[in-house]
Order: structure tokens, then sequence, then C-alpha cells
């Protein structure tokens, strides 16, 4: 299909790097445009993330950012993690249009994910708990976990979100507050857009992971996912569905194609308040994820 969207391309200088936490802004002093930080949480393990502020966020002193909170955070502004070598450069991509005037100007949050409990943290639990538990030991067998999202969620809305609202200038409303990732992590975009949607107001989920194993191999608890998606789907939100068509994206089709008649049946609109695209030979990995999420980008925040 024909697109509108156009990635201009824009050389563009990252500004410094802090490690610790304040507590509070000081407007009369220049703040890093990356800075990593670590936040002590009451649901989960301590969890580090990162910041990203958008071009004039420290010479516009009377003005307020839309946020989006992204998954995987290792992989978003340069960085690497164990799963990946490769990064989206989400930053880049997001000054680029700023620059090119596509998009609103948008404080970037990282949130690192938990590492060898990645898939603990980001599986949706509540789908996962209404199976019997003889119908997921396929999983169970495979990988000694306790599924934590909900926590995770918790930690994500009623921790990081008040500490960003409060250190930086955000337009903290739940119409320019978005979510977003890529496989894993564009399931528990999604999930935590139904669970809370009094805070966000659309996702982001690319290459979504609804098979839940790697070759498809729990169709049963892959369906419970979408009947929970179906069953909770929130109105008037905005919504953005990917998938390749190699390595783990082969096997996403047939879920994306149920999962956009929902949002038919739901009254959502195809290219107006949601948006699902196939990109042929995009395999599963930051390299095409990179390559393409100025569309979503433009989708949400034009």
């Amino acid at each position: 299909m024909k697109l509108k969207y156009l990635l201009p391309i824009i050389a563009i200088v990252l500004i410094g790097c802090q490690s610790e936490p304040t507590t509070s802004e000081d407007k009369a002093t220049a703040l890093p445009r990356l800075a990593d930080f670590t936040l002590t949480s009451e649901f989960i393990e301590d969890k580090s993330y990162s910041v990203y502020l958008p071009p004039s966020y420290n010479d516009s002193l009377d003005k307020n950012y839309p946020v989006l909170y992204l998954m995987d955070g290792q992989v978003q502004f340069g960085g690497k993690s164990p799963y990946s070598d490769l990064s989206w450069n989400t930053h880049l991509i997001a000054d680029s249009l700023v620059g090119a005037g596509a998009i609103k100007e948008v404080i970037l949050i990282g949130v690192n994910h938990a590492g060898d409990r990645r898939f603990e943290e980001y599986m949706p639990q509540k789908p996962l708990d209404r199976l019997p538990k003889s119908e997921t030991d396929s999983i169970r067998n495979k990988v000694e976990y306790t599924v934590y999202s909900d926590a995770f969620l918790k930690f994500l809305v009623r921790e990081l979100k008040p500490a960003i609202d409060k250190k930086y200038r955000t337009l903290s409303d739940v119409e320019h507050t978005f979510i977003g990732g890529s496989s894993m992590g564009g399931l528990i975009s999604m999930y935590a857009t139904c669970d809370y949607p009094d805070v966000f107001g659309g996702a982001i989920c690319m290459s979504t992971h609804w098979p839940i194993s790697l070759e498809d191999t729990s169709p049963f608890i892959a369906d419970e996912v979408v009947t929970y998606f179906e069953r909770t789907l929130p109105k008037g939100k905005k919504w953005y569905f990917d998938l390749g068509t190699k390595g783990l994206d082969k096997y996403y089709e047939k879920y994306q194609i149920t999962i956009d008649i929902i949002m038919e049946e739901k009254g959502y609109k195809r290219g107006v308040d949601w948006l699902t695209i196939k990109w042929h030979d995009h395999d599963h990995n930051e390299k095409y994820w990179n390559e393409r999420l100025h569309v979503p980008f433009q989708f949400m925040l034009k």
C-alpha cells in the first residue's frame, strides 16, 4: 500500500547523559536531553528507565508536552540488550519528524525490560489466569516463571507516570499519554491500554506477539488473549498494529485479522483512529522496527 508517511533525514546531536534523578525541575537550569534513572517500587524490583526530552524543552519553559512510554528501553536510544545488539534509535526518528513538522514534540520514556524475566513482565496476566493450569503447562514446563504484568502496570501507572509528571512539564491527561512496544512489548502495550483506559490514550503495537509461544504452539493461550482484548477493548483510543512476513512475524497474520475484525465491530475506523499495516519482507528485529517507526509516530502524534 502507498503511505503518505515519509521519514526525513536530519542529523541529531545528543546532549548529555545523567544517571542520578532529581525530585523537581529547576526551570532556570537546562536539563540533559537524554538521562538515565532508577525508580524504587513497592510493586516490582527497582526499575531503570531513560528520559529523552524534545528539542524545545529547555527553551520553551511555558510549554507542556505529550508523553510516550516505550517498552524495551534498553534498545530505544542507541543501546542494546541481551536480546539484541541493534537499536530503534527512537530519539533520532522523533527529532527528524519534529524537525520536518510532521509530529508534535513528545517526551519519550524508555522503560527497561526485566532481562531474563521479560516474558513474565510483559505476558498479559488476566487472560493467562483465566485458563486452567493444565492448559498452560506446555509453557510452564518450559520456563519457570510467575507472570507479574499486573504488578508491572501498577508500577507504570501509580509510580513511574506520577514521577514523570512531577519532574517534567507534561500534558498528563489521557489524550496525551501513549504507550508502545514491539513483540511482547506490543502485547503489554495493548494490555495496558485495555486495563487502564483512563491513563493511556493510544498504543503502538508493532509485531504484536499474539501467539505467545515462539512457534505458535499454544493457540489456546493466544485465543484467550485475543478474547480478553475483545472483551475489554475501550472506546475512543488510537491503535497502531503492524506485522512483517518473516521470522516470528509470519505467525501473526491470522491473529491480526481477528483483531482487525474486532476493531471494526467495535466501531473503530481504519486510518482514522486505528491503523494496521502488513510490511512485506520485514523480519522480527530492531532493524525493521526502526525502519517503520515513523509511521505510528505520525499516526499518533501528527
